[in-house]
């Protein structure tokens, strides 16, 4: 029996907001397994409680306690929500690649660049459509929409692999004439090049795994003066979404080791378009009011 079914998740999507929602007040433990489950809900999903609790680095009777903080009466009540997830939606990346590359090590095509390209693509293709398919992101866009335009200077900080992604953004915003920065951080002086940054102004912030500890150190001390945050990573959980006002989340394509840009670039362009919309619509609105006066 459920130990409260009125709270009980009945899909994923309540499971996860949930587990956001109770973080900051479960144990240390408990917060290491909310983290797991959230990065890898399709191992969840298919693996034995066994195989989980050892690469999440906790005992098995630790899961159970999990999922009983939730409502569920043990692991496997919970994996049924994990599972739906992967009949409600199209499988992710990771799915996807791991069939991929379990079936090129079986030959030589392993080795060809043409099939190496093909895993590149379908990851991106599985990437794109679970973005497209975040029925939350387009509220947030909005959100992130005002907050730029409405601030005086945008601060785009970002380093190493997301770099090219704030180097866009910053060019893109200086073509719309929008005062902005790059934050670069070179001679490692990160937070010297958002010192005059005020309440005024919004800070773009983009990292994910392995999150850059400059760039969580940026958003974080920058919100405690009053800064703005429009966060782009790829995690509830991770070291931007805890301290940003928006938080736009996009779950990178990978083949092995090296991951994808694609998607999060996709996400980036429809920020500048759609803001771009917003500003001249602001200036639109104060140049009628100019007039009146």
């Amino acid at each position: 029996m459920r130990k409260n079914a009125a709270a009980y998740p009945e899909t994923y999507d309540q499971l996860e907001k949930a587990i956001i929602e109770q973080f900051p007040s479960l144990s240390k433990r408990l917060q290491q397994i909310a983290s797991h489950a959230l990065d890898n809900p399709s191992e969840l999903a298919l693996e034995t409680i066994a195989a989980v609790s050892q690469r999440a680095g906790v005992q098995p009777s630790s899961l159970i306690r999990f999922a009983k903080v939730f409502g569920f009466s043990g692991y496997s009540d919970m994996q049924r929500v994990f599972r739906l997830r992967l009949t409600d939606a199209m499988p992710d990346y990771k799915e996807r690649l791991k069939s991929l590359n379990g079936t090129e090590a079986q030959g030589e095509e392993a080795k060809d660049v043409n099939a190496l390209l093909e895993q590149f693509v379908e990851a991106d293709v599985v990437g794109l459509r679970r973005l497209q398919q975040n029925k939350r992101l387009g509220m947030l866009l909005d959100q992130a929409f005002k907050l730029i335009a409405d601030s005086d200077t945008v601060y785009v900080v970002a380093h190493r692999r997301s770099f090219p992604i704030a180097c866009y953004l910053a060019y893109a915003l200086s073509q719309m004439n929008v005062k902005n920065v790059l934050v670069d951080g070179v001679g490692g002086m990160f937070m010297q090049q958002v010192g005059h940054a005020t309440n005024r102004d919004v800070i773009i912030a983009i990292s994910s795994k392995a999150y850059s500890p400059d760039v969580a150190q940026v958003v974080r001390e920058s919100k405690q003066r009053g800064v703005k945050v429009v966060a782009m990573t790829d995690s509830p959980l991770s070291p931007l979404a805890e301290h940003a006002d928006v938080s736009l989340e996009v779950q990178q394509a990978a083949v092995g080791l090296f991951r994808s840009l694609a998607v999060t670039m996709t996400l980036a362009v429809t920020l500048i378009v759609g803001l771009g919309r917003a500003v001249e619509a602001k200036r639109a609105g104060n140049g009628k009011r100019s007039k009146r006066n």
